[in-house]
């Protein structure tokens, strides 16, 4: 079977996306409500500690999120991010009837707008969809208080979350220019997962101390260099058995592992076996 050649670059920048998207910790901070705002809603630009996220169900408004002046439509998604200058205003009598609502969303303890770049307007791929699962929030928050209270509500802000990131354009979510350092350690590991790839070779290669560069790595990741080498590993495991029909010595050798220790680490990792998985997710002919 002929295959596509991996792109190293793109990947190991999805990797790390994935990787900020994993730890990723939303909070609720004012619950959903729909809102038809009056002639005369206004703010002036200034940052909040806290994200919002609109949902536009009829009408037309200006918003000036940083240094863009955007006019969301109905439908569209406007995530408008915590620490940049926001500013908000009515242009005509049909002003905005939306859903919308106030939220943390933290990467170990970092916003996460210092982590990813994200679309400030998306439309939204299903508009339904998304107003039911804002009005899922807000029923969530108006629930008795209880134990699993925070974690239901966690659980329908995440799903939201989630329809906004699935509904965002592909390579519109990207890493910040903070991250580019962190890209290049990324890279540098897809590009090499045949070979054995210490943690300290890692460390050297990167002009870092060994611990200097665990603690840098734990930090950015939220994983240590060895348990990240080996989830990249059995990934690009995972995607040779979904798309090609190597032999598993072959796949084995092209992650840096003998047959009998891949086979091993890959039960560990996904639960099954290699055969198993290849089967299980491998598209019939």
């Amino acid at each position: 079977m002929k295959t596509e050649p991996v792109d190293v670059a793109v990947l190991g920048d999805e990797e790390i996306v994935r990787t900020h998207l994993d730890r990723l910790r939303l909070d609720l901070v004012v619950a959903s409500r729909i809102t038809h705002v009056h002639r005369e809603w206004y703010r002036p630009l200034q940052p909040d500690p806290f994200s919002r996220l609109y949902l536009i169900l009829e009408g037309e408004g200006r918003l000036v999120v940083g240094e863009q002046e955007l006019y969301p439509k109905p439908g569209e998604l406007c995530y408008l991010p915590a620490d940049v200058p926001v500013s908000y205003s009515t242009i005509s009598d049909n002003t905005f009837r939306k859903h919308w609502l106030h939220f943390s969303a933290l990467i170990g303890d970092r916003d996460i707008g210092e982590m990813l770049t994200l679309p400030f307007i998306v439309p939204s791929r299903a508009p339904a969809e998304a107003a039911a699962l804002f009005e899922q929030v807000g029923a969530a928050d108006r629930d008795p208080p209880g134990l699993a209270t925070p974690l239901r509500i966690r659980s329908a802000l995440t799903a939201l979350f989630a329809h906004y990131l699935d509904s965002a354009p592909p390579g519109s979510i990207r890493l910040s220019p903070q991250q580019t350092g962190e890209s290049g350690i990324v890279r540098y590991i897809e590009e090499n997962l045949a070979s054995p790839l210490t943690v300290e070779d890692l460390a050297a290669q990167f002009g870092f101390d060994l611990s200097a560069f665990i603690r840098h790595f734990r930090t950015e990741f939220g994983l240590s260099p060895k348990q990240f080498i080996k989830r990249a590993r059995i990934e690009r495991a995972q995607r040779e058995l979904v798309t090609t029909s190597r032999p598993m010595e072959e796949i084995a050798a092209a992650v840096g592992m003998d047959q009998s220790y891949f086979s091993k680490v890959f039960r560990q990792v996904s639960s099954v076996t290699p055969s198993e998985y290849r089967k299980m997710y491998r598209p019939r002919s």
